[in-house]
């Protein structure tokens, strides 16, 4: 059956027939998807959920999930269905709108959580911070020239990549530090502040922030400070300074966070310093025009970061970080543009529905097979030789913030006894 021939008319006969056959991941796919096309995603949602954990091969169950959990703002199960899509889809243009949809909704969801936060702000002012976890806020530019602004977002990204290189420590995206610092307006004054500092970090729940700054100097130089400011006892933990000619900014930002590792007390092992010690580029025009695409993103113009990530990783080809952030961009971009009903049309119009998956075939008793892949998100169990047993998939939206928790689908045993010969 065309995806397009199930519409709202069709729910009470569908149903129905759930009524009779409620295992049947054909029907439960059939009435998921004419439950969103109806507008109702919270009844969407279970029945389409349910449909993937009994057929982890069903993409438009899939599909529709994920359009229905992200119309419903729960992208941490949109995330999930997106991603077991892309593993399993067959069809090059609907992977790549999932890939898409995948983009978006990783950056939905870390706004989204900004927002929760800042209305649980008294809750998680009270709470513990998550210990060992740090967020880096952008660095301010102290300059005048504003063409060298954006170092500042350039920096911290640097110093985002290096201090996850150490294990001590768990190191928050850029991203969920910028979301929370979007919501919160902040000037670039107002992030210089210590006080900016322990409420982020508890909107975050991390233990410790960085906090720095970039500038010019006399002789063509560029000094960079950094600190840890403790979110528990606001005080300073640690300290780091760096400063060279601006060509060396590589150094300078090593100079930064070994000097950072050092004051806090953290030993690195050889391998990790290596590690810190390695440069993304040697290129300062590819990081200067890098970093104008993180500002780009930042404020929400993928077309523009795309642009810029392209052009970097044009004028250093081995400059990775600029190759995956233009790519990344470039599905922002295209998702941002396509509406979840605009998906859904081209999705309705281009897919069908099959029966229920084929019944394996055995001379002995058979539990389920053991070559279907789990769904995204979902935990599976190979006791019983090998047999997939019931799938979870789960929310995990943090409890921390007051959002919603899990929602769970469990799966189907399929046995087949055959009359011995």
């Amino acid at each position: 059956m065309r995806v397009s021939d199930v519409t709202p008319e069709s729910i009470p006969t569908l149903e129905a027939e759930r009524t009779q056959k409620p295992q049947d991941p054909g029907t439960l796919t059939r009435l998921g998807v004419a439950y969103f096309k109806a507008g109702r995603f919270q009844d969407a949602r279970p029945v389409l959920d349910s449909a993937v954990a009994r057929d982890p091969s069903n993409g438009v169950a899939a599909i529709y999930l994920g359009m229905a959990a992200e119309q419903l703002g729960d992208f941490a199960t949109a995330r999930s269905a997106y991603r077991h899509y892309i593993d399993i889809a067959s069809d090059p243009s609907l992977k790549r709108t999932a890939q898409q949809r995948l983009a978006l909704a990783d950056r939905n969801e870390m706004e989204y959580q900004a927002r929760q936060a800042l209305a649980h702000e008294a809750t998680l002012a009270a709470m513990p911070p998550e210990s060992n976890t740090v967020a880096v806020m952008p660095f301010r530019y102290t300059g005048s020239d504003s063409t060298m602004e954006p170092l500042g977002r350039g920096m911290a990204q640097l110093l985002v990549t290096d201090l996850a290189k150490s294990r001590q420590i768990r190191v928050l995206e850029r991203e969920r530090m910028q979301a929370i610092v979007d919501e919160l307006h902040l000037s670039d004054s107002a992030r210089a502040a210590p006080s900016t500092a322990l409420r982020s970090g508890h909107l975050l729940r991390a233990a410790e922030v960085v906090q720095g700054s970039v500038g010019p100097q006399p002789g063509n130089q560029l000094q960079v400070n950094a600190s840890v400011v403790d979110v528990g006892s606001a005080g300073i933990k640690a300290q780091a300074q760096g400063r060279d000619v601006l060509n060396r900014i590589f150094d300078i930002e090593k100079q930064v966070a070994l000097g950072l590792f050092a004051n806090w007390g953290i030993q690195l092992s050889p391998a990790e310093r290596a590690a810190i010690n390695q440069r993304p580029t040697q290129n300062l025009q590819a990081f200067l025009v890098y970093s104008q695409g993180l500002e780009a993103e930042d404020r929400g113009d993928f077309g523009a970061a795309q642009a810029d990530f392209n052009q970097a990783a044009t004028l250093d080809p081995s400059f990775r970080a600029a190759a995956t952030s233009a790519a990344n961009a470039g599905n922002l971009s295209a998702a941002s543009q396509q509406s979840v009903g605009q998906v859904e049309t081209v999705v309705s119009q281009t897919t069908t529905i099959g029966g229920p998956p084929t019944a394996p075939t055995s001379d002995a008793l058979t539990l389920g097979t053991d070559n279907t892949a789990p769904t995204a998100g979902a935990e599976t169990s190979t006791q019983n030789g090998g047999a997939t047993q019931p799938t979870t998939i789960r929310n995990t939206i943090p409890d921390a913030t007051g959002t919603a928790g899990g929602q769970r689908a469990t799966g189907s045993v399929i046995i087949i006894i055959k009359r011995p010969s």
